[in-house]
């Protein structure tokens, strides 16, 4: 083999190496970013399969990411209630960062019921996901994940949950393709945080973004309103649709099993119409 042709596979495989490992390092401050993943993950429920053991059409899926990481979650499979279906698309879910997949992954059984695969993994360094905690890591992740998924499906939906819209708009704002997708309690800036400005969930709003619905709630005792309502009201000036839920709390904290079940059904119709 020519030397010079060894030589330039030998720099090219370095510097692909380099680029998936520096996805961890911190963008938000080298000892904040570290320390506020720690104080969320510690605010994580253990992870338990034992929560969704007895239920059908759920199975565990791993993904191995570019820098060799392995993302551990579940597959919801697309079904009648009563045997599998054929898939018409997938859903993939970006949980909150105090979530685990399969404390989550439950609560979705109407989406697989609409013939749609359900995909939910805990973030690196979440349960037994491996990595490091890191927010451009995992937007990373996401991308490769959204991007695999493509291949294999017609039609591709994207829900995010607090933290997690963050992570689906930074994916959606890297040109994705995607076919509809929800941003339920996302903050619209991470920069305050020490972020830089190209994370922050507004910087990345499609400039058509109709196929968006992003939800805000009045009773969010999580995300106050002024933290939510920028995105909610700069992705309604694009074209999304938008809801500030009168009675809506923190995703899957809503007050009643009534309000919780309306808002999903919202979700349900806005990504399978």
């Amino acid at each position: 083999m020519n030397k010079y042709f060894t030589v330039a596979l030998l720099t090219l495989f370095i510097a692909l190496n380099l680029s998936a490992n520096d996805r961890e390092k911190s963008v938000c401050g080298v000892f904040q970013e570290p320390f506020l993943f720690w104080v969320w993950s510690s605010m994580t429920p253990e992870p338990d399969s034992k929560r969704i053991s007895n239920i059908p059409f759920i199975e565990p899926s791993e993904f191995k990411t570019s820098d060799g990481k392995t993302l551990r979650g579940y597959k919801y499979i697309s079904n009648d209630s009563k045997n599998k279906t054929s898939a018409q698309g997938y859903l993939l879910v970006a949980m909150g960062n105090t979530m685990v997949s399969d404390q989550l992954i439950g609560y979705l059984r109407e989406f697989s019921e609409k013939n749609y695969d359900v995909y939910i993994y805990d973030y690196r360094g979440y349960a037994n996901s491996e990595g490091n905690r890191r927010i451009n890591a995992i937007i990373e992740d996401y991308k490769e994940i959204t991007t695999s998924l493509n291949k294999s499906y017609d039609r591709k939906l994207l829900y995010g949950i607090s933290l997690g819209g963050a992570i689906v708009l930074n994916v959606i704002g890297s040109g994705v393709v995607y076919d509809a997708a929800v941003v339920d309690s996302a903050p619209s800036f991470l920069s305050p945080h020490g972020c830089p400005e190209w994370i922050d969930p507004v910087a990345n709003l499609p400039k058509d973004a109709s196929k968006i619905l992003v939800i805000t709630g009045k009773k969010d005792s999580v995300l106050h309103e002024s933290m939510t309502s920028p995105l909610r009201e700069g992705a309604h000036d694009r074209g999304a649709n938008t809801i500030n839920g009168e009675n809506y709390n923190h995703p899957f904290n809503d007050k009643t099993i009534e309000i919780h079940n309306q808002r999903m059904e919202l979700i349900l119709n806005h990504l399978t119409k």
